[in-house]
């Protein structure tokens, strides 16, 4: 057999790689859908409940699979934090399913989560990131580009900038994701 200079992803990084993939589409996918077609008022009334819970779904799944990303990549610095944050997103979105099915709107407590979660993705995004930088190369800057696009989704005032920091957040894990499955030479 002749060495093609390649090898193929290990288990780990596939596993990895297929949730941080999943990640960056799902979570793409939810606030993408909600700007082609909004389902909920200003003041957080759902008009659309099938919709919303669809988009809601999507963010939920989407912010489960980052946090199996974050435990697959490993490290110890920052990992916690970063595991935390993406636990936050996850249950920011199951308690807004669960309260709209119950309300007709999510709770607005549940944005606490969203706002914490950012945060902790954020603040553990370096540390996390620098962590890796033996394992991942020079794609273990996805890692903190992901939390400066965190900070600006948590800290801009109004969209586009809200919605252009999660787009960016979600490509991010996109990228590295793609990178996981591919073999590396």
């Amino acid at each position: 057999m002749t060495d093609t200079g390649t090898t193929a992803p290990t288990t780990t990084d596939r596993r990895t790689g297929i949730a941080a993939v999943a990640a960056g589409l799902l979570l793409f996918a939810s606030v993408a859908a909600e700007l082609l077609r909004p389902v909920q008022r200003p003041d957080g009334t759902v008009t659309d409940l099938p919709g919303f819970l669809v988009y809601m779904s999507l963010w939920t799944v989407g912010a489960a699979a980052l946090a199996v990303a974050i435990h697959g990549l490993g490290g110890r610095i920052g990992r916690a934090i970063s595991l935390a944050g993406a636990g936050l997103l996850t249950a920011f979105g199951a308690t807004g399913l669960v309260t709209a099915m119950a309300s007709g709107a999510p709770a607005e407590e549940s944005f606490l989560l969203f706002a914490v979660g950012l945060l902790l993705l954020a603040l553990g995004a370096v540390p996390f990131g620098l962590g890796l930088r033996v394992r991942l190369g020079g794609w273990w800057t996805a890692i903190p580009v992901s939390g400066l696009a965190a900070a600006v989704a948590l800290l801009a005032e109004a969209d586009p900038w809200h919605d252009l920091g999660l787009f960016a957040f979600d490509a991010a894990w996109l990228a590295l994701g793609l990178r996981l499955l591919r073999p590396s030479r």
